[in-house]
């Protein structure tokens, strides 16, 4: 019975430590009373993308402390509204991705030490700027080529991580709707031929990467049938 115990102990303690690594799973998993004799984090750098931001400290010499956790805030929310996004559950650990960010976006950071269910301290708050989106498509053009056929014609994006475009139409001002996507940098051209005479058709085209970033969407391209 005793091994079952310690058995299940242990099964639950990595179950946390596993989760205590996960980044945004672990928001409200645990609660932190402060101990202000830990030490806290005196410099953080970061290297913003379009997103994802990653972070880098000095490692962590007093062996008391446990890890580190990450808290986000936005300026708009102001100081007092942080949110543990993750932690970093090894004090030997000194990197962290924060990969829920958006482009061209401003967010606060700040970090505290762990140990024994309490945290040190907030320490400085560091302001961070995500890199903007890609430009669009420069060119793209709506061809009536027949009846009931439309021949859309772009610029193929001049990023080499783009490798693949989102087609969305308009018919008579209505909503954006996704139409279809095609795949490959250097494709240029899409054939719409679900179009019917006395409409009007809006057309733009969103450029995207291999990591599924979506560039600003291309100017607008109309045609009435």
């Amino acid at each position: 019975m005793k091994k079952s115990t310690l058995l299940l102990w242990t099964l639950s303690s990595l179950t946390f430590l596993w989760l205590n690594g996960c980044g945004e799973g672990i928001k409200g998993l645990m609660i932190y009373d402060t101990d202000p004799t830990l030490k806290t984090i005196k410099q953080v750098r970061a290297l913003p993308m379009r997103t994802s931001v990653g972070f880098e400290w000095k490692k962590i010499e007093d062996y008391h402390i446990h890890g580190v956790n990450i808290y986000r805030g936005t300026p708009s929310t102001g100081n007092q509204n942080f949110k543990r996004i993750g932690s970093a559950g090894n004090r030997y650990a000194t990197h962290f991705v924060d990969t829920h960010v958006k482009p061209d976006r401003t967010y606060l950071y700040t970090f505290t030490t762990f140990s024994l269910g309490k945290e040190s301290k907030h320490g400085a708050v560091l302001k961070v700027k995500t890199k903007p989106a890609l430009p669009g498509v420069s060119f793209v053009k709506a061809y009536n080529v027949a009846p009931g056929v439309v021949k859309l014609l772009w610029a193929p994006h001049n990023n080499e991580s783009i490798n693949k475009y989102v087609i969305e139409r308009s018919v008579n001002m209505g909503p954006w709707k996704y139409v279809t996507q095609v795949d490959g940098q250097l494709m240029a051209e899409y054939i719409d031929t679900f179009v019917h005479a006395g409409n009007n058709y809006r057309y733009r085209i969103i450029a995207k990467s291999y990591e599924n970033v979506s560039a600003k969407p291309s100017q607008i391209t109309t045609i009435s049938l």
